[in-house]
């Protein structure tokens, strides 16, 4: 009977709605704005740039010596298998030096003095350093200090104090 009187009332049960709530929503990152990329990325480069050597250093005696030394011995090397391979009677050239170490834009500039295998002298010379080291037909490598040839086996390439070895050959 209940039920008739509902239908006559006109009062139906109501459902309940969802207490589903919907979900929510991620809130929206916010775009970094161009300034702030552009600093990140000049920290970045400061940073990289504080940590690698200064151009300063490349004229200390410690850094251009070893690097001299390095060219030098690299172009003897290469003259050597050059007339190994063409003959000890042609001539090493600077074209072929420079195809072995490339001085143009370098600091460190290398010339072939003779290039005859029994007589051969390449000079190599770094631009903001005064010490000139050269190497001759055996392979040993010099140093000239006033007049002075003093051969780098005797020497620590690292520490090398061009004023010592000049006063030293003022004095032999």
């Amino acid at each position: 009977m209940a039920r008739k009187d509902r239908e006559e009332t006109g009062s139906r049960r109501r459902r309940k709605k969802s207490t589903k709530k919907p979900p929510a929503k991620t809130p929206k990152q916010k775009k970094k704005s161009s300034s702030t990329t552009l600093a990140i990325v000049v920290a970045v480069v400061i940073l990289i740039w504080a940590v690698f050597p200064k151009e300063e250093n490349k004229g200390d005696s410690s850094v251009a010596v070893p690097a001299i030394v390095g060219i030098l011995d690299q172009i003897y090397m290469g003259c050597s298998v050059y007339w190994y391979q063409k003959g000890s009677q042609n001539l090493c050239t600077q074209e072929i030096a420079d195809s072995l170490f490339s001085s143009k834009g370098n600091v460190i500039k290398a010339t072939v003095v003779n290039g005859e295998a029994k007589n051969f002298i390449a000079t190599s010379k770094h631009n903001a350093n005064r010490i000139v080291l050269f190497v001759d037909s055996r392979g040993d490598i010099f140093i000239k200090a006033k007049g002075c040839e003093v051969n780098i086996d005797s020497l620590d390439i690292a520490e090398v104090n061009l004023e010592e070895l000049e006063a030293q050959c003022s004095t032999s």
